[in-house]
């Protein structure tokens, strides 16, 4: 599977007006997530062949675990790439801020009339939007504590963007692998991988037609044992608008091209309000160093 992307860096003063912006163009309510990404590396010495994924490693409980962990296992061949295992905090209502902040996010459209979200585009009148984070001194080094039920587990894999793209977007192979149970830890040990940092993205999401938006900032997860977790702000200052669309096949061209159009479409909507471009591809370089 390939995926395409645009991104753009946004001012933490306009939050309020793009997620005005992004409703009206989605023509739905943003959608609060928190993702916890713990990042792994490989500790097997480069262009040796990675151990089997699947087998005696009960983890997963699916195909998709084998099927896409064959891609995988192609794709990282001769190259060292750190993986992600992300896990879905948003389900299980884990937020780090107390139940205070969490209930002031639960409708961050609270006060936009149907009318007035689907012209939020052409409408940039200041709506008072409940922000994710209200201010930078109420998220930077808040802590956090997780709850005890699992969340929902995925393994990414994500390639170097491709060099020498002619297309005017980023493109990269990428694979989402579901874990359903079993022992990650112990899974990650047989592949040959150790955890070496917490990164967390918390945002809102929408969809508009086949492309995700994350408007989102990244934290980092203080690592000192004698301290609660807490989380850090990377770039207090600003967020990140991710536009992608996923391409099944990626070796088609026609799939391609429809893909790469939807994102110049959205690209031309935003024209003015959002410059979405694209990145240095060595900026999203996924492989060890």
């Amino acid at each position: 599977m390939h995926e395409l992307l645009l991104h753009a860096s946004v001012p933490a003063s306009r939050q309020k007006q793009v997620l005005n912006i992004l409703a009206g163009i989605a023509a739905m309510q943003p959608q609060t997530f928190h993702e916890r990404h713990r990042v792994y590396k490989s500790t097997r010495p480069p262009n040796t062949t990675p151990t089997q994924i699947g087998g005696s490693q009960a983890v997963g409980g699916s195909q998709a675990v084998k099927s896409q962990g064959s891609a995988v296992q192609t794709a990282m061949q001769g190259d060292l790439f750190f993986l992600h295992l992300v896990e879905d905090l948003a389900e299980q209502g884990e937020d780090g801020r107390g139940e205070e902040a969490k209930a002031s996010e639960d409708d961050p459209m609270d006060g936009l009339d149907a009318g007035e979200t689907t012209n939020a585009g052409a409408d940039l009148e200041e709506k008072e939007i409940p922000a994710l984070m209200t201010t930078t001194a109420e998220s930077n080094g808040a802590e956090f504590t997780p709850k005890s039920s699992t969340p929902k587990r995925t393994l990414q894999f994500r390639d170097i963007p491709e060099a020498g793209n002619r297309r005017p977007v980023t493109s990269r192979l990428m694979a989402d692998i579901p874990i359903n149970r079993g022992d990650v830890d112990a899974f990650m040990s047989a592949m040959e991988y150790e955890q070496v940092s917490i990164q967390h993205l918390r945002g809102h999401r929408f969809a508009h037609n086949s492309i995700s938006l994350l408007f989102f900032q990244p934290f980092l997860q203080s690592s000192d044992p004698a301290t609660p977790p807490k989380l850090i702000a990377l770039d207090p200052w600003s967020y990140i608008l991710q536009a992608s669309l996923r391409v099944a096949d990626g070796t088609k061209p026609d799939q391609m091209v429809r893909g790469v159009k939807e994102l110049m479409a959205l690209k031309e909507m935003l024209k003015g309000s959002v410059e979405l471009e694209m990145v240095d591809r060595m900026a999203l370089d996924t492989r060890v160093r």
